[in-house]
């Protein structure tokens, strides 16, 4: 749901500690290959498309992934099945 999402962001968002046993923890980043292969995955859906933006020179950065109008969509649509699927247990 965030915009401009990239690899490296995904993969701080999904760390965890190291534990060191007796020493203080640090914080390690996750692997990014599961996390690549998600987000091509995902783009071959057309859930998730790359932000670009043309520069000074004439050419085109990525400027990360986001969301695109059908995976929001999807999203909406599946958050509501689940809030429906609650309330009528309760």
């Amino acid at each position: 749901m965030r915009k401009k999402v990239g690899v490296n962001t995904l993969r701080k968002h999904y760390s965890k500690k190291q534990r060191n046993g007796v020493r203080s923890e640090h914080s390690r980043i996750t692997a990014g290959k599961c996390i690549r292969y998600s987000l091509m995955e995902l783009e071959r859906a057309q859930l998730v498309g790359k932000l670009q933006y043309e520069n000074a020179n004439g050419g085109t950065t990525v400027n990360g992934k986001a969301l695109t109008k059908r995976g929001t969509t999807d999203m909406d649509r599946i958050a509501l099945q689940i809030v429906k699927a609650q309330r009528a247990k309760q």
